[in-house]
């Protein structure tokens, strides 16, 4: 596998030609010259891989923009029914509907009707409720507010952060498609596996089919099972793993004014608080952004907490593109201020750093007993209470109770499994080809000889039971 930067970062060895293409939406074309471009002897081995990954990126973007005009029309008329071919114009120009010209033809977004909606007050107003929603959190039984104040009542009890355990007993499964891979040639595989940590422990190894398996160690910035498996004509492959873990919520009670200042020659704050080009690049923007918003406040957690109230003020959660195709995740969001929870996440991160507070990644899954799903947020350091948790998409809750309401900046629920302590890091053993995502890591990757099985050539699913 390739170090995110190498994966990614190829911009600037697109001869200027081809760059020309890609920004009038001559993709195929762009592709076929990149690849092409990509077999150049002369070339170093990073500059070949560059080419060759912006022309994947190319393929993906495809990928994620499948939605002609009349088609757009069409799903937007099940949520607002008198939505006309109009709306869809002017709605795109408004940047709130997300399309893009490629190849010739107007193409939107596989989730821009869901984007819409959270983006735009009048395409939310002109909403019909469907038959087929989802009930909302207030319908639930217990909502989520309410395990948070539990959370915090348990640890005014208690001399731990880390309070109200939850065993689970989780079963993932990964499904390559039938003939993905000519039969009789081997697949890897790598599913994502638990880092043990103070707040996830006791983790108990159950079964993988196939059997045999190669866990990464807890070292492993992003943890994974590796499995391997022949292909078979006109079969699918399926890949299993299952486990039993406990997790803890995490609550620190903080008093600003026992905040001590930082050790700015320690090797924790100059690799936490150091630029990390592309998706943590310090550019001008995120600089000016970053300083209008902490002011003079020379307070680190008060600076992290300025950082977190901004962005639940002015980011709109939305469905994202697909990582691998968006050049500098951080920079992205603060300019289009919308993206989904580990978008957000980096944005918060490169807002903490820029502004000296260290901050770092963490990310997994959400196993709310209602709905699991795939999940990314942010820690942040401070003395002398360590690293905190802060999940700028589950933003300030919608409740009067002030320690509930900013729950989510230093203080986690226990419904988390933590697989990933960085973005981007090197998986064991190591893969050969273009990761699917090289940012994140929770549905898997999978590759054979021949290449990377891309998210379409397989399917995931993630069962979880709640123990005690």
């Amino acid at each position: 596998m390739m170090a995110l930067a190498a994966q990614g970062a190829g911009a600037a060895a697109i001869p200027l030609n081809i760059r020309a293409l890609i920004e009038q939406g001559e993709y195929r074309e762009a592709e076929s010259r990149l690849r092409q471009a990509g077999t150049d002897s002369v070339l170093s081995a990073p500059e070949r891989r560059a080419l060759l990954y912006e022309a994947e990126r190319l393929e993906r973007i495809r990928l994620d923009f499948t939605i002609p005009p009349d088609e757009m029309l069409a799903q937007l008329k099940e949520d607002i029914p008198d939505a006309t071919i109009e709306d869809v114009t002017r709605w795109r120009q408004q940047g709130v509907l997300e399309g893009r010209v490629i190849d010739g033809q107007l193409l939107f977004f596989n989730r821009a009707v869901r984007n819409l909606l959270r983006m735009s007050e009048e395409a939310a107003a002109r909403r019909v409720e469907r038959a087929d929603a989802e009930p909302a959190v207030s319908d639930r039984e217990i909502r989520i507010e309410d395990y948070m104040a539990r959370i915090l009542e348990a640890r005014k009890r208690s001399d731990s952060r880390f309070v109200m355990p939850q065993r689970y007993r989780i079963q993932y499964t990964l499904t390559v498609k039938p003939d993905a891979v000519p039969a009789g040639e081997t697949i890897r595989c790598w599913l994502l596996y638990p880092r043990q940590r103070d707040c996830q422990k006791d983790i108990h190894w159950i079964a993988s089919s196939p059997e045999k398996h190669f866990i990464a160690p807890n070292e492993a910035m992003q943890r994974t099972v590796y499995l391997e498996r022949p292909a078979v004509a006109g079969e699918p492959t399926v890949f299993r793993i299952e486990y039993e873990m406990t997790a803890y919520a995490r609550s620190e009670l903080v008093d600003p004014g026992s905040v001590k200042p930082y050790d700015v020659e320690s090797p924790l704050y100059l690799s936490y608080t150091a630029e990390r080009a592309p998706h943590l690049a310090f550019t001008s923007e995120l600089r000016a952004l970053a300083k209008e918003i902490v002011g003079e406040e020379s307070n680190p957690y008060l600076k992290a907490k300025k950082i977190f109230g901004w962005i639940d003020e002015n980011i709109r959660y939305t469905s994202a593109l697909e990582y691998s195709t968006i050049p500098a995740i951080s920079q992205y969001c603060a300019v289009n201020r919308r993206g989904d929870c580990g978008i957000q996440a980096l944005l918060f991160i490169a807002l903490c750093r820029i502004s000296g507070v260290p901050a770092k990644w963490q990310s997994g899954w959400s196993l709310l007993p209602w709905r699991p799903g795939m999940h990314d947020w942010a820690e942040f350091y401070i003395e002398p209470y360590g690293w905190l948790p802060a999940d700028p998409s589950r933003a300030l809750r919608p409740v009067d109770e002030p320690a509930v309401r900013w729950f989510n900046f230093g203080n986690m629920d226990q419904f988390r499994l933590i697989g990933n302590d960085d973005y981007g890091a090197e998986l064991a053993p190591p893969k050969e080809h273009f990761r699917s995502e090289p940012v994140d890591f929770q549905r898997g990757e999978v590759e054979w000889k021949g290449g990377n099985l891309y998210f379409n050539q397989w399917d995931y699913e993630i069962e979880v039971e709640h123990l005690e």
